[in-house]
């Protein structure tokens, strides 16, 4: 079969990108548009083949699926999921006017769940007015053209709408509750590697803003995984740095502590004798 061409259709009150080339297997764009609907206005998606999700702009409808009806208005979001029959109309005396992207793709479905939308939660109230998306959604539609670099840039733009997405809807969320993206394998790993990078210089807190969580989730899986604190392991990773430095060198005491951030080379040696239970000087002697 061959694919369906790209069209591009702009008139009073409905503009729309439809049957967009795919861009990637792991997100594509299909359609976008904006309609501002008549009194009524119906529209039935009979078994829809990729995720559909509007964002209505003012007034009023009705979305009915799963055998459930949605009351929606302005600032509020709707998914059409895949392989379900889905109708919705437009109220009588608001009707509404909404914009919409068609997408799919192998991460489709993992994009749409970080931003609290799935088959069984499909409307939810945007944390942001649902007119912040326009801009982005006028983008896709001014790249109607068929280029190569339109191509890209339309798949950048969907990107930008979902990330953003993903980041307002994830507020709703009780902070004490919040749900991490990733495993704590990736946060620790992730961790470890700025440690290793950064040494010098960063305190606990600067590890946890670089990751994206907070001081006390990551207090928890450094205890949990390493059995220790960031703190704890921080510290011991600059002294096991400057131990293995003073048994393989003649470079000074004072330029060592600089090298893992101690300025104060008396400071340093304190704190070393306390780990290694000698001064960095006996170390150095008992480790040639």
């Amino acid at each position: 079969m061959s694919e369906k061409q790209t069209t591009y259709k702009n008139v009073a009150g409905f503009r729309c990108l439809r049957n967009i080339r795919r861009q990637t297997n792991d997100l594509y764009l299909v359609h976008c548009g904006i309609q501002q609907c008549p009194p009524g206005y119906t529209y039935n998606h009979k078994i829809p083949n990729e995720y559909h999700l509007h964002f209505v702009l003012s007034g009023k409808g009705v979305l009915k699926t799963g055998g459930n009806q949605y009351q929606l208005k302005t600032d509020d979001i709707f998914l059409i999921p895949k392989d379900k029959p889905v109708e919705y109309y437009a109220d009588e005396k608001d009707p509404w006017e909404y914009m919409w992207i068609t997408f799919d793709g192998a991460m489709a479905e993992t994009y749409l769940r970080y931003a609290e939308f799935s088959d069984f939660t499909c409307t939810g109230h945007s944390q942001i007015p649902n007119r912040c998306y326009l801009p982005m959604i006028q983008k896709i539609l001014d790249t109607n053209q068929l280029t190569y670099a339109n191509e890209i840039k339309r798949v950048g733009y969907l990107y930008e709408i979902l990330s953003t997405l993903i980041d307002v809807q994830s507020s709703m969320k009780d902070s004490r509750k919040k749900q991490y993206d990733y495993s704590i394998d990736t946060y620790v790993d992730y961790a470890l590697q700025y440690i290793k990078l950064n040494y010098q210089s960063i305190k606990v807190q600067d590890i946890a803003d670089y990751i994206g969580i907070n001081r006390s989730y990551l207090t928890s899986i450094f205890k949990k995984k390493l059995q220790v604190s960031p703190q704890e392991y921080l510290l011991k990773y600059r002294l096991s740095l400057a131990a293995e430095t003073l048994a393989s060198s003649m470079r000074s005491i004072q330029d060592i502590a600089a090298s893992i951030g101690y300025d104060n080379p008396l400071t340093f040696s304190k704190i070393f004798k306390q780990e290694y239970g000698v001064s960095p000087r006996h170390y150095r002697e008992d480790n040639k």
